[in-house]
């Protein structure tokens, strides 16, 4: 093989990996995107209950002890989850929006907003460190976060705006269609 073949096909075998891998910045707006599809859906059903919680809880999602009804911890594949209920909070709020930007500490990498019917939601990241970033998701009184690799940012944000989406609480702010 002569040196310009090689060369060639060298440049080409690095373009190519370079295609595969996306950015954190790539990942995370296709993880927005996935959860702006999730929030314009109807809500999941619940199948779990803490107090006067219930939500859709995914496969694989196991709640752990010491959650109450307005903290409730979730674990994954060794993942934490933690999901914050504001039952005082209308399915319009804005607050856990509002509360990311004024975060000075925080380092938002990208977010993204839905509105549907008389619903607020979002979705995005903020820079922690190295391949490692924290995403949230909220619909109204609802906010979930996590921390997450790289690879897992878009099955992450679609699985907790499904879990937010859901959120139901018995004192009628009722977050399903």
């Amino acid at each position: 093989m002569g040196k310009g073949l090689r060369l060639i096909t060298g440049f080409t075998l690095a373009a190519m990996l370079a295609g595969c891998s996306a950015t954190i910045e790539e990942r995370t707006s296709e993880g927005i995107k996935e959860a702006g599809e999730v929030f314009a859906d109807p809500a999941r059903n619940a199948n779990t209950e803490v107090g006067n919680a219930s939500f859709y809880k995914p496969f694989g999602f196991e709640v752990q002890e010491g959650s109450d009804e307005q903290n409730i911890v979730l674990e994954k594949g060794g993942n934490t989850y933690v999901l914050f209920i504001n039952p005082n909070e209308g399915k319009d709020s804005r607050l856990f929006y509002d509360l990311l930007y004024a975060d000075p500490a925080k380092e938002i990498l990208q977010t993204g907003t839905f509105e549907r019917h008389d619903k607020f939601g979002f979705a995005g990241a903020t820079a922690v460190s190295g391949e490692r970033v924290e995403l949230v998701a909220g619909s109204g009184g609802r906010k979930i976060t996590t921390l997450s690799e790289e690879g897992d940012i878009k099955k992450n944000l679609k699985a907790m705006m499904e879990i937010v989406r859901s959120v139901d609480f018995e004192d009628g702010a009722v977050a399903t269609d």
